[in-house]
């Protein structure tokens, strides 16, 4: 099982940003994520060249392999 917290941020133009993070700390809060996320915000832009504007959301996601017998 892994886990990984996914960062997602509005852009300008409607875009969207998505940054995902393998191996979250164990108990992390959406303030710290919202702390976090703040300090980088300025130097985040898109693939297009959007600039980024703000944390839309932060959300960790669990997934399990299981390999086919």
């Amino acid at each position: 099982m892994t886990k990984e917290l996914q960062l997602v941020f509005a852009a300008e133009g409607n875009g969207e940003l998505t940054l995902s993070l393998s191996d979250p700390k164990e108990g992390l809060t959406l303030a710290e994520a919202q702390s976090a996320a703040a300090k980088i915000i300025p130097v985040l832009q898109t693939a297009k060249g959007a600039s980024v504007t703000a944390l839309k959301k932060a959300q960790i996601v669990t997934t399990t392999e299981e390999a086919l017998a």
